[in-house]
């Protein structure tokens, strides 16, 4: 992840920026810091209108009120360029907005998740608007049991919803509510986010005869094995991620429901609550890779591949395809500016979809009020700044942030992999059913599955499947049927009681869920 400069910045109404005293000097004379320091403790992660003066903050039709004061912000840097451009950002608002104060806090992101907890752990200078970071698992939820978030519904208005596409403010859709109140703004569109992509030289893949890539998973492996064979170790067709091997399960998402919750955490089937790991759908796609393994398909070493080492692969001209999250599409520009790269959705099975990818909901509440806001009016204008379409198109056009607000791209131009990107998305995304909005006793439950449940783990049998060619379908079925005892155990310690919460027996994988 990127560096940060570990600075304090103020943004007053004389429309300028300067530093202010270091993060550690800051917290040290606020009482935060203890003896621990901040040393991270958590791994680092990862509408509608056209533009107007109702985008701008400073305009009053923009929703909420207009108090002044001294608003603190807390966040972590994007990229490289993160700090500056939002500083830049806040000259502007300073001088649109002479009687709000910023002082924009910027952490590593190692170091965020400590930094928020020792703040709200302390009760004092808190932030009063931070940004999530699900990586670190501060996200809304998590925020909101913690009692770290505030409510922002009273600050809404048409003028500001009327932004955003029609889900993200309605309560029965929007991952942004809970108990009947919205808890952020967005900025990252989460179907982006939770996409998956596949990548393709189209140079790699013409010199060996194909003018597309694959769309089914025969024509993956076929033409995976061609360039393979032909390529005499000069070039390879595909090849998983062996340190990131969960990317590899958009496959089975596609082929069929996309099990709860996450690809390397205990498989629950949505339609039945029952375990999912011998589900056809898992079985197939770990067979595929199987066979494409022991017939030497893929390139030599990819067990102990990071994504870091696919990347240059990929950037070298050594590999034809391989499927990854959205973020490959930037690195690989920068790893080789002359790459003819393609993006595609990922090939699904011969006899047709059957499922679907859930969206990144996780990074929706992109920006929050804290509980501890000190001018909840204040707050609320610094909100509905980062909420503005000018904000989020500076956002795209500078750092390149794909916005979950569709007046971002009107009147500008906007390149080929971005719209490449939001149309795999539109494609292969779909809401799911969340067993958390039935019954939140859910979320405990789940966690202590995740602890205690059978081992080796989803992932680890997947890997030993697909690398040492054992029967991975009678190793699915002995997993779930230790998963099935697991959940009963976890059952009679929990308050969920039954499994009801997860049971959805109507829903169809390839349309957009509504729980209404």
């Amino acid at each position: 992840m990127n560096r940060s400069s570990n600075r304090l910045f103020t943004a007053g109404g004389n429309g300028r920026v300067s530093a202010g005293p270091s993060r550690r000097d800051f917290l040290r004379t606020t009482g935060i810091l203890g003896a621990a320091g901040l040393s991270g403790i958590l791994a680092s992660c990862g509408g509608d209108d056209p533009p107007s003066s109702e985008g701008n903050a400073s305009s009053p039709s923009s929703g909420g009120g207009q108090g002044g004061g001294t608003v603190r912000v807390w966040t972590v840097p994007t990229g490289p360029e993160d700090e500056q451009f939002q500083r830049a950002q806040f000259d502007q608002f300073a001088q649109d907005n002479p009687d709000v104060e910023v002082e924009l806090q910027f952490f590593p992101p190692d170091q965020y998740a400590n930094a928020m907890q020792l703040a709200f752990t302390g009760g004092q200078d808190t932030p009063d608007v931070f940004r999530q970071s699900s990586g670190q698992g501060l996200d809304l939820r998590g925020a909101h049991g913690r009692g770290w978030v505030r409510p922002i519904t009273e600050f809404l208005t048409d003028d500001f919803t009327a932004r955003f596409p029609d889900y993200v403010y309605d309560p029965d859709r929007s991952p942004l509510y809970i108990d009947d109140e919205a808890w952020g703004v967005p900025n990252a569109d989460p179907a982006v986010n939770g996409s998956r992509l596949l990548y393709y030289n189209i140079d790699v893949l013409g010199e060996f005869g194909f003018d597309a890539p694959p769309s089914t998973w025969s024509e993956m492996r076929e033409m995976a094995a061609k360039i393979t064979t032909d390529g005499g170790g000069r070039v390879y067709g595909t090849a998983p991620v062996g340190g990131a091997l969960k990317t590899a399960m958009i496959l089975q998402n596609l082929a069929g429901p996309q099990p709860y919750r996450s690809d390397a955490e205990p498989p629950i089937s949505l339609l039945t609550g029952e375990p999912a790991m011998s589900e056809s759908s898992m079985v197939e796609m770990v067979e595929l890779l199987q066979s494409m393994n022991s017939d030497e398909i893929f390139t030599p070493g990819w067990e102990t591949w990071d994504p870091t080492q696919v990347l240059q692969q990929m950037a070298a001209g050594r590999l034809g395809m391989y499927i990854f999250p959205v973020f490959h599409a930037a690195e690989l520009r920068k790893a080789n500016a002359d790459l003819n790269l393609g993006i595609a959705s990922p090939p699904v099975p011969d006899s047709g979809r059957a499922g679907s990818r859930a969206p990144a909901n996780g990074v929706m509440a992109w920006w929050m009020m804290s509980s501890e806001a000190r001018s909840p009016e204040a707050a609320w204008r610094v909100l509905d700044f980062f909420g503005s379409v000018d904000f989020q198109r500076a956002a795209f056009e500078d750092q390149g942030q794909i916005s979950i607000m569709p007046g971002v791209y009107e009147g500008i131009e906007v390149d080929e992999d971005t719209t490449r990107i939001r149309e795999v998305a539109a494609e292969v995304v779909r809401n799911r059913p969340e067993p958390t909005d039935v019954d939140p006793a859910v979320e405990e439950f789940y966690e202590n599955l995740v602890s205690n449940g059978p081992r080796p783990n989803p992932l680890e049998r997947i890997t030993e499947a697909i690398t040492r060619g054992t029967d991975f379908r009678a190793a699915a079925e002995a997993y779930d049927e230790e998963l099935a005892e697991t959940i009963e155990a976890e059952l009679e310690r929990s308050d969920l009681g039954t499994m009801d919460a997860f049971v959805f027996p109507d829903w169809d994988p390839l349309e957009e869920y509504s729980a209404s």
